[in-house]
């Protein structure tokens, strides 16, 4: 809707819009603006997600695979070991060096907690 007002000097008449019309407009746009938004988000966060899940997926199977051979190496060990020892020393024996590789590896790994100041 405009309404026409009084003519300016030079002879052209000035329109302006209503206010309702104006808010209007307004609220639609930054509607639009929002949606638009919110669209990007959600296809930016699609693709990241999707990387990411890929990556995990990867890495789980990387995991597991070498899971499977250090189970392998540790089985062959044991039957190495069984050659001259009886297979539940054998068994003893590399229960004992894992245990003992874990708790080292765990100790390096841990932070060395220093003085604390009160």
């Amino acid at each position: 809707m405009t309404e026409k007002q009084p003519h300016h000097a030079n002879g052209a008449p000035e329109t302006q819009q209503d206010w309702p019309t104006l808010v209007g407009r307004a609220v639609d746009d930054v509607t639009r603006i929002l949606q638009s938004e919110a669209h990007m988000l959600e296809n930016s966060m699609g693709a990241t997600l999707s990387t990411r899940l890929a990556s995990a997926i990867a890495t789980l199977t990387i995991v597991a695979v070498m899971l499977c051979g250090g189970v392998c190496i540790l089985s062959a060990a044991i039957l190495l070991l069984h050659e001259w020892l009886p297979l539940w020393q054998a068994f003893g024996l590399a229960g004992v060096a894992i245990l003992t590789i874990g708790i080292a590896s765990y100790a390096i790994m841990k932070p060395a907690v220093g003085p604390t100041s009160a």
